[in-house]
């Protein structure tokens, strides 16, 4: 195949590294959780790290919970305040919010920063160690014979400096390049040097170490891009097939030579410097040697078809962000809005169901229970004035409506699916549609982080979170992200209302007393 093909492969591995595109990806939809908020517009690959492992967090926090629920027989008011389960919440918070994304970001700029700097120290140091050594400019037969091979590789010649010490030849720099020959080179060294190096310049590899360079600045943090560094070999040995082409036997074993003798001296510093040195030790040298004495011939053929191969590869690599599917534009009229052609069930037809709830008196046990729970804190006694009758809920499904009221006290409403599918509301008195102060948050500079602190609000998601597996397990699972939609103040209590939806059109709303308790308002089943 030849070392072309390899290192026009390297070349498209640069290009990935540095390149931030991100192209659409159907197949990537299959790796988005339904915590992620907007799958359509991450990138994945990036995303993914985050999305695990605030997973991992929250599901963490909810067992730590149940945990100490169960084993110190404690109320869920009580666990969320445990030192652990915080703990487990502010990891969580970091991710959710950026604080964490701000902390790698640091570190990471702090890393590229010191590579850099070392980089540029290297650099600095062979340079002036280089200029220091300088012996002669290039003359004689020897300039004769490099001025040949500049018109032969029709490329501008270059400035060539005797350096003493140095362990072989190098071409030097990005900018304003030269090529450093060693002084104890002879006459056929220095000429198989200076051919090396042209090619190198002509292949433009000084440019090619830079980009290699800026990969490892970039990309500081991944071994692999460490590790790619090889590619200077295949870089060598492309230089290495251009410089022997033609030669007999023993013009490559003198090539070969050149490289084996430049090994007994001290070897020039490696991937940190803006260079191109001809020598390499070990098991490198031995390859090297071997494709030059040995080397097979090399097929073009193959060589076009694997850069055609790596090519296609590259367009793949890129596909890494989510496919947003265009929703369906709504026609807003009778016929086809959403939820406007449901059908009426009636009270017969509700309680064909086995598990259907018969009677008032059962539905009005079923509203006590629920408001019996800790999540209501409604103190259900007799002073309390019940009255239950029936009407036709969400999407047209028959549905006990309990209400009580305790003096003057606000209004407690639970409507109870009677077709004993499970499914219940509850308004807990307090109606966020009908509170003076409920536009509060479209006024200008108006927003949740006015009353919420960004802990306080991804608090109150997780607790949103745990309260539907409590209440429902697995109905969690349904969420595509949760987000506040407004808050509100009415009389001297803050609430608000947060929104978890399932899908474009439908999902679940919560409305939280939130200071100066919490208690849940509204709840609203997922199954009915």
């Amino acid at each position: 195949m030849g070392n072309r093909a390899l290192c026009f492969a390297w070349l498209l591995v640069a290009v990935r590294l540095l390149c931030p595109l991100s192209l659409p990806n159907p197949l990537i939809n299959e790796i988005v959780t339904p915590y992620n908020m907007e799958p359509e517009v991450i990138r994945p690959i990036a995303a993914q790290v985050k999305i695990r492992m605030q997973d991992a967090l929250t599901d963490l926090s909810y067992q730590n919970l149940k945990s100490h629920m169960d084993k110190e027989s404690i109320s869920f008011n009580e666990a969320i305040q445990k030192k652990d389960y915080k703990t487990l919440l502010f990891m969580a918070n970091d991710l959710e919010f950026g604080y964490g994304a701000r902390r790698v970001m640091m570190v990471y700029v702090a890393g590229a920063a010191a590579v850099t700097g070392w980089f540029i120290v290297t650099n600095v140091r062979f340079r002036r160690k280089l200029k220091k050594n300088r012996i002669a400019l290039l003359g004689g037969e020897l300039l004769a014979y490099y001025q040949g091979l500049c018109e032969q590789y029709q490329v501008k010649p270059l400035p060539v400096y005797f350096v003493d010490p140095l362990s072989s030849a190098c071409l030097v720099g990005a900018v304003r390049p030269y090529i450093a020959l060693p002084l104890a080179a002879n006459t056929d060294q220095a000429k198989q040097m200076l051919a090396h190096e042209l090619c190198h310049y002509k292949a433009k590899d000084h440019y090619w170490t830079l980009l290699t360079l800026i990969c490892c600045v970039v990309h500081w943090f991944n071994p692999l891009v460490w590790a790619a560094a090889m590619s200077r070999m295949d870089r060598e040995l492309r230089c290495d097939d251009s410089v022997t082409r033609g030669m007999d036997e023993e013009g490559r074993k003198l090539y070969a030579g050149t490289l084996i003798q430049s090994v007994t001296r001290r070897a020039i510093p490696g991937l940190p410097v803006l260079a191109t040195g001809m020598s390499m030790t070990g098991r490198k040298l031995k390859t090297r040697v071997g494709s030059i004495l040995w080397g097979g011939r090399r097929k073009k053929a193959f060589a076009l078809t694997f850069a055609a191969l790596a090519s296609l590869l590259l367009v793949f690599a890129f596909g890494t962000a989510a496919y947003g599917e265009q929703p369906d534009i709504w026609n807003n009229s009778v016929d086809t809005a959403p939820g406007a052609t449901y059908d009426i069930q009636t009270m017969e037809q509700a309680l064909t169901s086995d598990d259907a709830v018969r009677t008032e008196e059962e539905a009005l046990q079923i509203a006590k229970d629920i408001l019996s729970g800790p999540e209501f804190k409604m103190d259900i006694d007799d002073s309390i004035q019940w009255q239950v009758g029936y009407e036709n809920g969400a999407w047209g499904k028959m549905c006990y409506v309990v209400t009580g009221k305790k003096g003057n006290g606000p209004e407690i409403r639970v409507s109870i699916a009677v077709n004993g599918s499970g499914a219940w509301c509850v308004t807990n008195g307090f109606d966020p549609y009908y509170a003076e102060d409920y536009m509060a948050t479209y006024e200008p500079f108006q927003t949740i982080s006015d009353v919420l602190t960004e802990e306080e609000q991804y608090e109150i998601k997780n607790y949103c979170y745990n309260l539907t597996e409590q209440l429902e397990p697995g109905e969690s699972n349904n969420f595509n992200g949760m987000y506040f939609t407004c808050y509100i103040n009415a009389d001297g209590k803050i609430y608000v209302q947060v929104e978890a939806p399932y899908s474009e059109d439908t999902g679940k709303t919560f409305v939280l007393l939130v200071k100066p308790e919490l208690r849940v308002i509204d709840y609203y089943t997922g199954n009915g």
